[in-house]
C-alpha cells in the first residue's frame, strides 16, 4: 500500500502532470492508493490562501471532486497511533540535524502507523523516518 504525498497530488492540480508520474500512477492498482488527511489540510490550505476568484473556486471544486471520487475510503487520519509515531520521529530527526516539517511528520507517522510506503518527490524529507519510499518522478 502506499500513500501518496501532497506533491504527489498537487501533480495533477493545474496542469498536465508529468508524464514519468501519470505513467507511474497508472500502473499502480487503484486500491492501494492512499492519501492522508493531512495531505487534504495542506492543498485545501494552499488554496484558500489564493486570492477569491474563479480559479480558486474551480480548483477547490475540482479538488473535492478529485478526492471523493479517487480516494473514497482511502483517505488515512492521524489518529493516536499516529500522534506517538510522530512525535518520537520528529525528535529523532531534530537530534540528526534534519528536522522535519509538521505536515511531513504526520504523513510520516501514518504511513509508519500503516505500515505503508510513501510515494514523494521529495526523498530527502523522509529519509531516516523507517519507511519504503518511492519517487514516482524518477
Amino acid at each position: 500500500m502506499i500513500i501518496l504525498d501532497t506533491n504527489i497530488i498537487s501533480e495533477f492540480m493545474t496542469s498536465p502532470p508529468s508524464d514519468a508520474v501519470f505513467t507511474w500512477l497508472n500502473k499502480q492498482p487503484v486500491t492501494s492508493l492512499y492519501v492522508t488527511s493531512v495531505t487534504i489540510a495542506e492543498i485545501t490550505y494552499g488554496l484558500n490562501v489564493m486570492p477569491e476568484g474563479k480559479r480558486r473556486h474551480i480548483l477547490y471544486d475540482r479538488f473535492k471532486l478529485f478526492v471523493n471520487l479517487a480516494f473514497e475510503q482511502r483517505i488515512l487520519s492521524f489518529d493516536e497511533n499516529a500522534a506517538y509515531i510522530y512525535s518520537d520521529l520528529l525528535a529523532y530527526r531534530k537530534k540528526l540535524g534534519k528536522p522535519m516539517s509538521c505536515f511531513d511528520g504526520q504523513i510520516a507517522a501514518i504511513a509508519r502507523s500503516q505500515g505503508f510506503m510513501v510515494a514523494t518527490r521529495n526523498i530527502k524529507d523522509f529519509t531516516d523516518c523507517q519507511l519504503e519510499l518511492i519517487n514516482p518522478f524518477d
